[in-house]
């Protein structure tokens, strides 16, 4: 299968554009994370698919809009057995180490209760991180400190993205990030438009 790319699509942002050969239908996902998806069947033109993704633009912003605002509604409420404060002093000793130690600057920095990512940076490169990471193991606490860090750097999840952040965990990128694939946010669901 063709290597996943992402584009940056004007009034919307990045879209990662897939072909697939088992794929009957185009097929827009949006995951938890608000990644944005468009699968395309091998026997579909470009041309066709972009403008299928144009005609969704709006559905995508309102399932986009319904992500942040069950991540709002989540923000006062503390996860069980957690010290926020604690947590959120922790996280931020780790993000400072990790950035100091591979040479990484971000702007601002924040410990919140999200329901349905990790971790995020924005286009600005403020760093926004789940205080729920302090109840995962060490090396997956590492690894989405690490993802964030990168992409204030790479603002995508490209070839090179995942190659610079094997350097920084080991080699062992993809492996992470499918065993924290195993520890479950509050949210599971995802949104998906088809042709």
């Amino acid at each position: 299968m063709p290597t996943p790319v992402t584009y940056q699509i004007p009034n919307l942002g990045p879209v990662v554009f897939t072909i697939s050969k088992r794929a009957r239908h185009l097929r827009i996902t949006i995951r938890p994370d608000q990644t944005v998806r468009l699968t395309i069947p091998r026997t579909v033109p470009p041309k066709k698919a972009q403008q299928f993704l144009h005609s969704k633009i709006p559905w995508i912003k309102k399932h986009l809009r319904k992500l942040d605002e069950l991540e709002n509604a989540a923000e006062n409420i503390r996860p069980p057995g957690i010290n926020k404060t604690k947590a959120g002093v922790a996280l931020i000793e780790r993000l400072e180490e990790l950035a100091k130690l591979h040479n990484f600057k971000y702007n601002k920095a924040s410990v919140r209760n999200q329901k349905t990512r990790w971790g995020s940076c924005s286009g600005k490169n403020n760093i926004s991180l789940n205080i729920s990471l302090i109840r995962l193991p060490a090396e997956l606490m590492d690894y989405v400190i690490l993802h964030e860090l990168l992409h204030t750097r790479i603002k995508n999840h490209s070839k090179k993205f995942w190659a610079d952040l094997d350097k920084y965990t080991g080699g062992s990128a993809k492996g992470l990030s499918k065993r924290l694939s195993k520890h479950r946010l509050g949210l599971q669901s995802r949104a998906v438009s088809r042709q």
